[in-house]
């Protein structure tokens, strides 16, 4: 298992699930009738030969606990992994929200592989939903959005099957022998000793980049960040909502201040994030995100991280609507440039050398440092432009949870998805009491944004495109 993954599985406690929920909502007009979970059970196996990890276990070693194996699972059973639930017909977001949020915290079984799939029926117009719980120890964000792009078609298009090979689970069975596990540790163990230089180096390289750069000031510091109510001291409970805004939206206020999507996401996020704080009666303030930045976007894995962090400020203290977007977008691209210029290969390393150390640093400071690194955590990925079909199937909604990891209890994670921005939205109650009531902010904040920009064009206002850099 690489330090990033490993890393994943040793943050996972009682109270801190670390699997994510990956939902499609489906339609199936075009079929006539719905489909059953023995349809699933039937037709799953013959493709998940496209999904290493969807048939590998984790195998521990004596001494070698951080960083566990992956094997072939011998004893697979589909059936293990498949459930199904329904909701009060007609369900709409909040009984969907409401099975997600029971679903975000029900652990899964680290004696088989780590994924389960639950078919949810009642949804409004006879729709359903496929929740697919995978462990973020086996994928990561876009490693998730190419499983489901793989598992999926353009509409009159289909998925070849895939089953598992013998050849590859023999392949795989032999690997998980002991004896070759062992002569893998003691490899693992060598080079690891020899690369410590390495390391060091490059750590000494990433603070030499850290100090040359101009838009220093663009970027917090780490745990320099002060506590609002969405780092509250928080139990194991979880509350899930999810929503959408539109995509073309979006991309007219980028497009208007010179932006991005990304930059002006995070501007209208951080509008919400605002009026969210100024309704708990606290000073909004300068809030600051922690958000994945992608090795390689277009990398087609289907498994595992190579998702680096990068810190931004949301400004949050900025009355002007505008303004908001414009410096929100400039500390999301400086924290972005930053993060490529240091690169990927120093937060793989890092992990590997501590893959226990941190989560337990987290698990010790996350109620008690009176700073935090980050008071939200954010995620933003470019999907499909046209829905996906299974067959005859249209998936109509592909949302995406992540995780409520304190002392950042609060996450949303967006997708585009068919020219709407899907939403999911999972934290402590603690955290986050209202969770769809957040969700409505981003609405209202992308409604100020576009409305401010309206009247500044309605007015000739010079400069509306202005540079994020």
């Amino acid at each position: 298992m690489t330090g990033p993954d490993a890393l994943m599985l040793n943050m996972e406690t009682p109270s801190t699930p670390m699997h994510t929920l990956k939902v499609a909502v489906l339609d199936t007009a075009e079929r006539g009738r719905a489909i059953s979970l023995a349809e699933v059970r039937s037709v799953l196996p013959g493709y998940l030969g496209m999904f290493p990890r969807a048939t590998q276990r984790l195998e521990w070693l004596a001494g070698y606990g951080a960083r566990p194996f992956w094997v072939s699972d011998n004893d697979f059973d589909v059936d293990a992994h498949l459930d199904e639930m329904s909701v009060q017909a007609p369900g709409g977001r909040d009984e969907l929200d409401a099975v997600l949020a029971d679903l975000a915290v029900r652990q899964l079984d680290r004696s088989r592989p780590l994924w389960a799939l639950t078919l949810v029926h009642g949804l409004a117009g006879g729709r359903q939903a496929v929740v697919v719980r995978v462990h973020h120890a086996v994928a990561d964000g876009l490693a998730a959005l190419n499983t489901f792009m793989a598992a999926t078609a353009p509409r009159g298009e289909t998925v070849r099957p895939a089953p598992v090979s013998p050849s590859a689970a023999a392949t795989s069975a032999a690997e998980g022998d002991s004896r070759h596990l062992w002569r893998a540790a003691r490899a693992e163990s060598w080079r690891l000793l020899r690369g410590v230089p390495t390391v060091v180096g490059d750590f000494a390289r990433a603070t030499q980049v850290k100090r040359q750069s101009t838009e220093g000031h663009r970027i917090p510091k780490p745990l320099t960040v002060r506590r609002t109510s969405f780092n509250a001291r928080s139990g194991a409970r979880r509350v899930c909502a999810s929503g959408d805004i539109s995509l073309a939206a979006v991309q007219r206020i980028a497009l208007a201040t010179g932006t991005t999507v990304n930059g002006a996401l995070h501007g209208i996020i951080a509008g919400a994030t605002r009026a969210e704080l100024v309704a708990r009666g606290e000073d909004p303030g300068v809030s600051v995100t922690v958000f994945g930045v992608c090795r390689d976007l277009a990398s087609t894995r289907t498994h595992g991280n190579e998702i680096a962090t990068a810190a931004a400020y949301l400004r949050s203290d900025l009355a002007d609507p505008v303004e908001r977007v414009v410096e929100t977008s400039a500390s999301c691209a400086a924290a972005v440039a930053r993060r490529r210029d240091i690169g990927f290969d120093l937060t793989a390393k890092l992990a590997t050398y501590t893959g226990r150390l941190g989560p337990v640093f987290r698990s010790l400071a996350a109620h008690r440092a009176p700073l935090v690194m980050n008071n939200i955590t954010t995620a933003n990925m470019p999907g499909p432009r046209e829905t996906r079909w299974i067959g005859d199937i249209e998936v109509v909604d592909w949302i995406s949870f992540a995780l409520a990891i304190a002392p950042a209890d609060v996450n949303l994670t967006a997708y585009s998805y068919a020219g709407r921005i899907s939403m999911g939205l999972i934290a402590t109650p603690e955290s986050m009491p209202d969770p769809a009531g957040f969700i409505e902010r981003v609405r209202e904040a992308l409604d100020e944004v576009a409305a401010a920009l309206a009247d500044q064009e309605t007015v000739g206002a010079p400069g509306l495109a202005r540079e994020a850099g």
